[in-house]
């Protein structure tokens, strides 16, 4: 009865190997510089886009209230 291995038991290294593969996971999620400055540029570019689109409408829009003619008239 000695002989037999308890089928519940991991076998020798199996835990260490499945701590190795949380460790990577873990470190792939880690925020680094490089991602950082690529979602700063996706940001920046979202936000070109978005005034890009404003001034379309604005021009689009027409001739500008002639009594107010100050940049402060865009805003709405």
């Amino acid at each position: 009865m000695t002989d037999t291995a308890n089928p519940l038991a991991p076998e020798p290294g199996k835990f260490r190997r499945a701590l190795k593969a949380v460790s990577v996971f873990l470190q792939s999620l880690e925020y680094t510089s490089f991602d950082y400055t690529m979602d700063r540029i996706e940001r920046l570019e979202r936000q070109v886009a978005r005034l890009t689109e404003e001034l379309r409408q604005i021009r689009d829009s027409g001739p500008i209230d002639g009594r107010n003619g100050s940049a402060a008239a865009l805003e709405d």
